[in-house]
């Protein structure tokens, strides 16, 4: 019988694979952000079954096939990832036109009156507004990422095949192993502390947070949420640990967006743009803040969550679990500006 692990990873696979074949053929939006998702999700999945996996030479060979899987995933994430970063971007474009655009309110159209012969007067012409000098900005900035976003979903549908055929490769090594083991190793803690578990590392390793490393941070919780929320099912910590993770990384990956955009508009127009700049430059701004916010917030939580069920009681946790909650929500320094410099 199948241990729980391998379905999971076939599964996870599975889906990856199909929308790597999608991408060969038309390397859309969604299976573009479903591509590099799969791959994250896997590599989470992968690195939680090394974690479990026994030392010996059954388990080396696991090792050997996981780790070979994962550093594909991390070549087919590079192919996939400026693609998505580019829909991203081009979409906060859109919306930042949206708020910019003028309305025009509808003129009354006079007509004759009916109480004399007299001819209505002459309609008048209503003339449309010229794009304003942000506006234009807006409009170049867009067509500069469409043009990148083009160029790199050409290289992505050239290798999607080649790509595919390596997945298939890698997964039959990767079964072949995992279908020598002779009985699944029982978890030493439920899914969900193993997710807390690896936030706390996290958070002890990033004591201090600021522009320079945020992403990074987010970049870790990220997998730590993969790990909750493929055990989520009928895990009610592992939920709600997931859903926490994914808050704290939506509100940092709304500053980076924000942030990497402003580069973008700086590359593509360089200093002929200076309406644009700014009104990027105070969204990545205001979004850091609450990214900051929102970070020391939920760190906090989180950490509590850990230290209330680790095994070891809090009385005994180590000086370096105390120096993690400590600067678990406090130790986090605004410093935007210059690291954006």
């Amino acid at each position: 019988m199948l241990t729980h692990e391998l379905e999971d990873v076939r599964r996870l696979a599975r889906k990856l694979r199909g929308n790597l074949v999608k991408c060969g053929n038309n390397p859309d939006v969604d299976p573009v952000h479903d591509t590099r998702t799969g791959t994250r999700r896997l590599q989470a999945t992968l690195e939680d079954l090394l974690r479990e996996t026994p030392p010996g030479p059954v388990g080396e060979k696991v090792r050997d096939a996981a780790t070979s899987t994962m550093k594909l995933l991390k070549k087919i994430r590079r192919e996939a990832g400026p693609i998505r970063d580019l829909d991203v971007h081009r979409n906060l474009v859109e919306k930042l036109t949206k708020r910019l655009e003028v309305k025009v309110e509808e003129l009354p159209l006079r007509t004759a009156d009916k109480r004399n012969s007299q001819p209505a007067a002459p309609e008048i012409p209503v003339v449309a507004p010229q794009p304003t000098a942000l506006e234009q900005q807006a409009d170049q900035l867009d067509a500069w990422l469409k043009y990148r976003r083009t160029e790199f979903a050409e290289e992505l549908r050239g290798q999607a095949g080649d790509l595919v055929d390596k997945l298939d490769k890698r997964m039959g090594e990767l079964e072949g192993a995992m279908g020598v083991r002779r009985a699944r190793v029982a978890r030493k803690k439920p899914p969900g502390v193993v997710a807390l578990d690896s936030f706390a590392r996290l958070a002890s390793e990033m004591q201090m947070l600021d522009a320079t490393n945020l992403h990074d941070f987010r970049k870790g919780a990220k997998k730590a949420r993969y790990v909750a929320e493929l055990a989520a099912r009928g895990d009610g910590q592992a939920k709600q640990v997931g859903e926490t993770l994914k808050k704290l990384q939506d509100e940092i990956g709304d500053w980076h967006d924000w942030l990497v955009l402003a580069e973008e508009a700086h590359a593509a127009l360089g200093d002929a743009a200076p309406e644009l700049t700014a009104l990027l430059e105070a969204e990545r701004e205001r979004h850091f803040v609450a990214a900051m916010k929102t970070a020391a917030m939920l760190r906090g939580r989180l950490m509590g969550e850990w230290l209330a069920v680790s095994r070891r009681p809090v009385a005994r946790a180590t000086g370096a679990d105390h120096r993690a909650v400590a600067h678990s929500g406090a130790h986090v320094r605004i410093r935007s500006r210059r690291a954006h410099s």
